[in-house]
């Protein structure tokens, strides 16, 4: 690795010389990691970064900047380096037990906007628990129950809906393939596993390394969470409630559309901020009137 050569570093010098050394790595976004990186480095906000650009970063701080390079060009993202993650103007604590939130699930939150506020909400597969928390603090809904497989998943949602000081959420733990849930709700939102086992092999590297597996994948064709999805829908829905459900991109979208369209439900596609399918909004049949 190049080194950083003996001087005094400003922040404006690390931004501009960070960002030209993460683009001939090839690493994506490479100013704005820069920044977050130095923003947790030196406690602030990014907008701080460039009011006081001449300050100079030195001693421990310097020295903890040359770790979070070394540890990002081997490979590990930079949300593990600082242990938090950006979703929907707000900052989440993540780490290995959770999936790392990414912009294509604020569709999610978007496509619900245009709706009326839910008064009740299930989330399945909470992870870090950036959907229920959002969907709380962007007035979305009134009371949400986030469950998840994973124990150790729900702890970190727990401590991020504790952290951004978000009340009316129960978190509790549930199978969502093999245990019933019976209350009824407005809104049922997932991110759920959604890439089939044969497609685990040609995931980035870094995803399949420092995500958890069993939040990527069914372990079967990629589709399992939308059968089960369309099998107790109506059971899960109030008369007029909607699904609001990520899935893995256009591959996908005819599958999922003769699922719930067979289950007797109404779809629609939304799309993420590259263009392609990410979203799917599911109604029962006989909204359409």
């Amino acid at each position: 690795m190049t080194q950083i050569q003996p001087k005094t570093w400003r922040v404006i010098d690390l931004i501009n010389w960070g960002e030209s050394y993460f683009k001939s790595k090839e690493i994506p976004n490479s100013r704005r990691e820069i920044e977050w990186l130095l923003c947790d480095i030196l406690n602030c906000q990014r907008i701080d970064l460039y009011l006081e650009f001449e300050k100079p970063v030195i001693g421990e701080e310097l020295q903890q900047f040359k770790s979070f390079l070394h540890r990002r060009l081997k490979g590990e993202p930079f949300q593990h380096i600082i242990g938090k993650a950006p979703f929907y103007g707000r900052d989440f604590e993540v780490d290995s037990c959770v999936l790392i939130p990414r912009p294509e699930t604020e569709v999610i939150i978007d496509v619900l906007k245009r709706r009326i506020k839910s008064l009740s909400a299930l989330e399945i597969g909470t992870g870090s628990g950036c959907i229920a928390i959002t969907l709380i603090e962007e007035n979305l809904a009134e009371q949400v129950i986030a469950t998840d497989i994973s124990k150790s998943a729900l702890d970190v949602a727990r401590g991020n809906a504790v952290k951004l000081k978000t009340n009316n959420i129960s978190f509790r733990r549930h199978d969502f393939l093999k245990d019933v849930i019976s209350s009824k709700f407005d809104l049922v939102v997932s991110n759920p596993p959604y890439v089939g086992k044969g497609e685990v092999a040609g995931l980035d590297p870094v995803v399949a390394k420092y995500d958890p597996i069993d939040a990527l994948t069914d372990h079967g064709d990629g589709l399992s969470f939308y059968r089960r999805f369309a099998e107790t829908g109506h059971d899960l829905l109030l008369p007029d409630g909607v699904m609001v459900l990520e899935f893995g991109g256009a591959h996908q979208q005819e599958s999922i559309e003769t699922i719930f369209t067979k289950a007797g439900y109404h779809v629609t596609f939304h799309n993420d901020l590259q263009h392609d399918p990410r979203v799917v909004e599911i109604t029962q049949e006989k909204e359409r009137s």
